[in-house]
This record gives structure tokens, sequence and C-alpha cells, in this order.
């Protein structure tokens, strides 16, 4: 059972996160163990993840315990930070049905994927043969290739700007030179 005594700031930010989203709060709570430290160590940098940006006011965080994976991003709302569901992918472009809805219209209705892999290593992205493209570090990427996305990495969806963070829990933890799949 969850001991739900805070200890630290860290703990009282964390269990706020768990108490907006009871969903995603369930599997973390699961694959960690019901231990309140190690949640706050992978929802520590979903918190401050607007602190991190310095080339983009947009970003994409991907959070993982290696089997449960959701992403947080401010793409569809600059101030607020909207979750997506416990998946293995998300679709990007300006169709609703996307799990991260970009209405702008150099933005194909199906622009790109984002994926997560525990056995490969981590997340990727694949574009979806878009119009404008998808650019990975100011390098456009082939169309239907996956890339292994790095913290850190600028992804930028036609001319938008996004900042790709990640924050993961491995007991062992998977160690990759290879940024292609």
């Amino acid at each position: 059972m969850l001991n739900l005594k805070p200890s630290s700031y860290s703990d009282q930010r964390t269990l706020g996160f768990l108490k907006q989203n009871p969903s995603i709060s369930q599997s973390l709570l699961a694959d960690l163990g019901h231990n309140l430290s190690r949640v706050a160590t992978i929802i520590e940098p979903v918190l401050n993840a607007p602190n991190r940006c310095g080339i983009s006011d947009y970003y994409i965080q991907a959070v993982t315990t290696g089997r449960t994976a959701f992403l947080v991003t401010n793409l569809m709302d600059e101030q607020a930070s909207c979750v997506t569901n416990i998946s293995t992918s998300w679709l990007v472009g300006r169709s609703d049905s996307c799990a991260i809805a970009l209405p702008q219209g150099t933005i194909s209705r199906c622009h790109a994927v984002i994926g997560h892999s525990a056995s490969r290593g981590g997340f990727y992205i694949m574009d979806l043969g878009s119009s404008n493209g998808t650019f990975i570090n100011r390098r456009r990427m082939p169309s239907l290739e996956k890339h292994l996305l790095n913290d850190g990495d600028l992804i930028e969806f036609s001319k938008i700007r996004v900042e790709f963070f990640l924050s993961c829990w491995q007991e062992h933890p998977v160690v990759t030179h290879d940024t292609q799949f």
C-alpha cells in the first residue's frame, strides 16, 4: 500500500500529478512497487519540462517505466501540459483523431508517429510521408524510417520546433549506440 504522506516538496508535486491523472497513476504505482520516491524520480522531470526548454517554447516529455509509457506535451496548449493515454505509439498530426493534434496548415493530417519499444531501446519517431517533413536535430527524416529519440533532441514537424525530453525508470539501464532501428 502506498504511504500517502509526502515527505518532501517533490513528493507533494508528484502526488498532485498522480491525483490529476488517475489512470496513469495506477500503472505507475503498480510498475514501481507503490514507491512514491521512485514515482517522483520519473514525474519530477515532467513537472520541470517547461523550464528545460531552451530552443523552443514547445516540448514533448516521454515517460516510461519499461512497461508503461506515455507522453506529456504543451503543443496543444502552450500554457498547460496535456497527458496522453498510456500506449506504445501516438499519432501526431492535424487530424482531431491524433493523440497530439496540431491544427496548423503545414502539418499533415497524420504527420508522424512517436512510438515506444522497450525491446528496441526506447522511444522513436517516424515520419508518415508528410508533405512538409519531420526533422530531427535539423536533419530531414526519410519517410517511414524509425529514428531513436534521445533526451534533448530537437524535433520539427514542418516549421513547429519541439524539444524532446525523456524520463524513465529502469532497474538495469539499456545501452544503445545505434540511432536507427
